[in-house]
């Protein structure tokens, strides 16, 4: 098997060095030339099912690598334990800066954070729980797992990580044999916690997006039809009369117990819907004000909130991660830019994300006139993957999300691969995805 690489410095390369991937490199030989005639029929199937992404001016095709990437069972476990734990850590945070009106960390970061809902002040979520679904970036830096980012408010992608399992498992079985593969999980969680925090049996549970030019609309309807949600956008909900209720084609209007959200913009697309959540008349998830936990600012300071609650979270590394508003760490920044990732603390999809080049003065300008908007964190040489481009197999960086639903993380996990020879993975980089096995 012949792989091209994508820098001229070696790096870590999971693929080749682990022991995992022995047999999955026999299958792929014993397939030859096949695999990239097999390669093409899959995307070809995932894009006539809608496998896109809405880039704001058309519907792009989203690659499959069809080369999986293998995790043990043990280190999914690990990671597991950790994402609960630091799940925790998170929804603890914004307890005590809503309920308990106090802050934990600098009490500008609170105040200045374009999420910070005060109207929650004082309010308390069903079941006290404000963080329902939780999207965690890792990477892999010599095999030892860090976390890049917390994803609170919207997080988006377990459909994609679902789709590119089943394409790769009917197409390419026979990449499975000589592996237990873990079966896929994770929708299950989302609707069991949603059911949970309704406080009833048999909810009513709605999908609320605001429609097919949202980004991530294929993931919507696929979730919506998977788990019997009902689809509906902004124009759909109506208060009234103590509640919140949803016009419906078969029953007319019927009373909403639970809106999954998949929009920020509650005011503004769907007026008075805060206030009937506040009455406690419907339950949102993830509940209105999260984004406080998931500024890119707050991020430094989970280690110590993890010491501060008594809360035990090991394996996985946090890299040095700097706040621009203080002095000593603009300076480091200013002075050696490219030795860090610049990210918005507002930051999401890769928007806002600059890793600095010798050339690339904007960043520095914007930094200039905003510093306490930004942050700054160590470039990671994280390890790369196999994938396939084409007729070629190719070095490529790639991250993996995970889905915390509470308290259990989903098997149905996300590597995201950038484009060759980026260390930016997100869909709307355009990069691709690659099925992720858990080896038992």
């Amino acid at each position: 098997m012949k792989i091209r690489k994508v820098t001229k410095d070696p790096t870590y390369n999971e693929f080749i060095l682990d022991a995992i991937y022995f047999k999955l490199i026999d299958n792929l030989q014993n397939m030859e030339k096949r695999i990239f005639e097999i390669s093409k029929k899959v995307n070809f199937q995932a894009y006539m099912e809608g496998f896109t992404f809405y880039t704001g001016y058309s519907y792009r095709a989203i690659p499959i690598d069809i080369v999986p990437r293998l995790v043990s069972k043990d280190f999914f476990n690990k990671v597991s334990r950790y994402l609960i734990a630091r799940s925790y850590v998170l929804n603890r945070l914004i307890k005590e800066v809503y309920e308990e009106k106090s802050s934990p960390i600098p009490d500008w970061i609170i105040k200045t954070a374009p999420y910070f809902r005060p109207e929650m002040i004082g309010f308390t979520p069903p079941k006290g729980i404000y963080i329902h679904v939780y999207g965690a970036d890792i990477v892999r830096v010599n095999s030892k797992p860090y976390i890049l980012e917390d994803n609170l408010r919207i997080p988006s992608g377990i459909a994609y990580a679902y789709k590119s399992f089943e394409y790769v498992s009917r197409f390419i079985p026979e990449l499975m044999e000589g592996y237990n593969v873990s079966p896929i999980q994770g929708l299950e969680y989302l609707h069991d916690i949603l059911r949970y925090v309704s406080g009833t049996k048999d909810p009513v549970i709605v999908l609320l997006t605001d429609g097919v030019y949202n980004s991530a609309y294929f993931e919507h309807k696929f979730i919506s039809d998977k788990l019997g949600f009902i689809l509906v956008e902004p124009s759909d909900l109506k208060i009234k009369d103590g509640e919140v209720v949803v016009d419906t084609v078969d029953e007319g209007e019927i009373h909403v117990d639970v809106i999954y959200r998949r929009i920020e913009d509650l005011d503004y697309l769907t007026p008075s819907l805060m206030k009937a959540y506040l009455r406690g008349w419907v339950t949102i998830a993830n509940a209105p004000g999260t984004g406080i936990a998931d500024d890119k600012a707050s991020f430094i300071w989970i280690p110590y909130l993890a010491e501060r609650y008594g809360v035990k979270m090991d394996f996985v590394i946090q890299p040095i991660t700097l706040c621009l508003y203080e002095k000593d760490n603009l300076e480091k920044v200013l002075n050696y830019p490219t030795k860090y990732v610049i990210k918005k603390r507002e930051g999401y999809g890769g928007i806002g994300l600059t890793i600095v080049k010798d050339d690339n003065i904007n960043i520095i300008k914007e930094i200039l006139k905003e510093y306490e908007n930004f942050i700054a964190q160590e470039v990671l040489d994280f390890d790369t993957v196999v994938s396939l481009l084409g007729d070629s197999f190719y070095e490529t960086y790639a991250d993996l999300r995970f889905f915390t639903y509470y308290d259990k993380v989903a098997t149905a996990i996300l590597s995201r691969v950038g484009v060759l020879g980026s260390r930016i993975t997100n869909n709307s980089s355009g990069g691709m995805v690659k099925p992720v096995w858990i080896i038992e």
